[in-house]
């Protein structure tokens, strides 16, 4: 009986002690995720709608707040498209003890910041026109799309530009070489002729002074 009873408060104080470890590392890795650094930079277009939606003298106009609320959700895109892409890579480091869990946390807590904002600026949307949170983000992927595609049209037109001024560039090269390539040509030319002139010419007077 009394084995017993020892044996339940052995237990009971295992179960105590193992609770508050757990609840020691459980409270320290919240302070982790909560101090955090954000994986992305400050978010200067959040920033700007709220100051237009604080600025009093003058107020910001419908048509104002309605576009920073746009270029809001288009950078929540390009983050979203960015974790994505990052995300598995990431994720593999993590396994192969590459980077440490930190930075994993780091990664984490944005995700979580993404959606809370994603979830504020549906609500602000909706405050212009009900029903344009469910809208807004999807114009804003198609918007990102838009610019993605006109700047990779315009590196397209640069890397042609550059490739056609280096065929230019290339065929004056070779134009220089192959004009270099006829005056050494010219000149070992006329170096024959000026040395078969001297030879005929010692051979004359050679030969003239032979008769005398």
């Amino acid at each position: 009986m009394v084995g017993s009873v020892w044996l339940a408060a052995i237990y009971i104080g295992g179960w105590i002690v193992a609770m508050r470890i757990f609840g020691f590392f459980w409270k320290r890795r919240q302070i982790v995720i909560k101090d955090a650094q954000s994986w992305f930079p400050e978010n200067e277009a959040r920033a700007n709608y709220i100051a237009l939606l604080q600025q009093t003298e003058p107020e910001a106009s419908e048509a104002q707040l309605k576009a920073a609320l746009m270029r809001r959700a288009m950078e929540v895109v390009k983050r979203i498209l960015s974790m994505r892409e990052d995300k598995p890579l990431l994720s593999g480091l993590v396994k192969q003890g590459v980077i440490d869990d930190d930075t994993w946390l780091e990664f984490t807590a944005s995700e979580k910041e993404l959606e809370y904002e994603i979830r504020e600026i549906m609500e602000e949307a909706d405050t212009f026109k009900e029903g344009w949170g469910h809208t807004i983000l999807q114009s804003a992927s198609e918007m990102v799309m838009h610019e993605r595609a006109k700047v990779t049209e315009k590196e397209e037109a640069v890397r042609k530009q550059e490739e056609e001024k280096n065929k230019i560039k290339a065929g004056k090269d070779a134009e220089k070489r192959k004009e270099r390539e006829r005056e050494q040509a010219l000149k070992e030319l006329l170096d024959e002729e000026a040395a078969e002139q001297k030879k005929a010419s010692a051979a004359a007077k050679k030969k003239k002074k032979g008769k005398k």
